[in-house]
């Protein structure tokens, strides 16, 4: 997560992130059905939490994820199918795609993770071949945006530029996306700043309303709020933050204001 003073002017894209696409928005890190008052569409839920789904909302499902310290899958490919049997995963209508890995290599520790992913992702296909639904891998490095292009169908980014005892640093956001054109990733979301842990605080509604105008000016496809809860903090505790993010999901397409010119809110 190391910082990168690049200062990019962005412009208005076309694509995925133009009017009439689908805006995917996920609570991340809960199935409680109070997220629908807020816009969501979709929930993170484990696969035994599914058919439990009671509003119009649909599951992003978590398959386990990557151990990023011993370089191998929590679930083996055994326990993943079982998983599919069990649940019936394939055939639930709720389902709207799968988060096959959250920074599987952030440690710079597990040089195989994106062939690893690329074959969990092809397993996940193979399960449920169904093009409608996606799978998803999170990486925070821009250095490996390359070498993870494809390894799934979508892939997320979570740049998270507000730290405490500092100005949110709006240069992180910019430097993110022009990576992802270099590296030719097309399909992508962005994974929105809304927790507080170590290094890392709350941002601020004007904060958080620069951080969602610099992803609209992207083809980003959706946005996960990280977190709803996460290391104590809740969202439901913020509800300032809750009124912006409720506009972006209802409207995603109506665009927000850029942070100042002077690089602060």
């Amino acid at each position: 997560m190391a910082v990168l003073l690049v200062v990019l002017t962005l412009s208005c894209q076309t694509g995925r992130g133009e009017r009439g696409a689908e805006f995917r928005s996920v609570a991340l890190n809960t199935a409680d059905p109070v997220t629908v008052r807020y816009g969501y569409s979709l929930v993170d839920v484990t696969p035994e939490r599914v058919a439990k789904i009671t509003t119009d909302q649909r599951a992003l499902v978590w398959l386990g994820g990557y151990d990023k310290v011993r370089c191998r899958w929590h679930w083996t490919d055994a326990q993943v199918k079982e998983r599919f049997a069990r649940y019936g995963l394939a055939r639930s209508s709720r389902i709207a795609g799968y988060f096959v890995a959250d920074e599987p290599n952030t440690n710079l520790n597990c040089p195989r993770a994106a062939v690893e992913v690329r074959a969990r992702s092809a397993l996940v296909r193979s399960l449920d071949p169904d093009t409608r639904r996606f799978t998803v891998v999170n990486v925070d490095d821009p250095n490996q945006f390359a070498a993870f292009r494809g390894a799934a169908d979508v892939m997320s980014v979570d740049v998270y530029p507000c730290l405490v005892g500092k100005p949110c640093d709006w240069s992180r956001i910019p430097y993110a996306l022009s990576r992802l054109r270099a590296a030719g990733v097309t399909r992508y979301m962005g994974m929105l700043q809304a927790f507080s842990f170590a290094q890392w605080r709350w941002p601020t509604a004007a904060e958080l309303t620069g951080m969602i105008a610099q992803w609209q000016r992207s083809d980003w496809e959706g946005q996960l709020t990280f977190s709803w809860q996460y290391k104590g903090g809740r969202l439901a505790d913020h509800p300032e933050l809750l009124r912006v993010l409720k506009r972006l999901n209802q409207a995603p397409h109506e665009a927000f204001p850029l942070p100042g010119v002077s690089g602060r809110t």
